[in-house]
């Protein structure tokens, strides 16, 4: 049972987890997309902090010329004032963060903890979910004269592939790179094989997935141009679809309701 869970998690994970590189480093985008100019990295908020840590250490390394922060005060904000509250491994009490939005938090992890300098960073503070964050996020670019640079999105690695749905329905033709911070694969005993610092627990992990198999279908209940209209049309793989089923009969109480 415990094997089969994980393998159900991991085969869905893999498949929202979208990395367009196996390597996020100047090489790889040259390599794959001829990208010589440092990019524009784009970061949506969500309610992991460790998601300002990869995406400051990918910046460190000269990957970017500017990296946006999108993400006002939405569904994630309280998980993740919460979780950098808890943690020893930030500086930061909930009484100072109570009323910062995502992209502030993530600026103060980047700048505070990775020394990114301020003038580095731009930010989105308006955004409360995934579409107002690919508009709000071109807008910031186009502000900044940053129209022409290829685009590098960051996300949870479990929203990844409908963050970048979103940010192709309004970005077109753009070249755009999809990376997720980091790779969500368990082990038989249903724990994760990387050890992530703030990570969701069990019942927030399978929401997510759940939530997000749902809502990429280019059905009438998904987000795609045959439902909703909040994203270009993506492929739900039949695995993925076998996986999520066997998982909704083990887990009924997570998976109702998730629209």
């Amino acid at each position: 049972m415990h094997r089969e869970f994980a393998e159900d998690v991991s085969r869905i994970a893999a498949f929202l987890a979208k990395r367009d590189v196996s390597r996020l480093t100047r090489e790889a985008l040259q390599e794959t997309y001829g990208i010589e100019q440092p990019a524009v990295l784009l970061v949506f908020g969500n309610d992991l902090p460790y998601v300002a840590e990869a995406a400051s250490k990918a910046f460190q390394t000269g990957i970017a010329e500017k990296m946006i922060f999108c993400g006002g005060i939405g569904h994630s904000t309280k998980r993740l004032r919460a979780a950098v509250a808890a943690s020893q491994r930030y500086p930061w009490s909930l009484q100072v963060i109570d009323q910062l939005s995502e992209a502030e938090i993530y600026r103060m992890i980047a700048c505070d903890l990775y020394q990114i300098p301020a003038e580095k960073i731009l930010l989105d503070t308006q955004s409360a979910n995934s579409g107002e964050n690919a508009q709000n996020g071109l807008a910031v670019m186009e502000a900044h004269g940053l129209e022409d640079f290829p685009v590098i999105l960051m996300q949870d690695p479990l929203l990844q592939r409908r963050a970048e749905a979103s940010f192709r329905f309004y970005a077109g033709d753009r070249t755009m790179i999809s990376y997720a911070p980091f790779l969500p694969v368990l082990n038989e005993d249903g724990r994760m094989k990387e050890e992530i610092p703030c990570l969701w627990d069990r019942d927030r992990m399978l929401e997510l997935l759940f939530g997000e198999v749902i809502r990429l279908r280019d059905d009438e209940n998904g987000y795609g141009p045959r439902g909703k209209g909040f994203i270009v049309h993506v492929e739900v793989p039949e695995e993925i679809e076998t996986a999520y089923a066997r998982l909704k009969n083990t887990h009924p109480e997570i998976s109702r309701d998730m629209i």
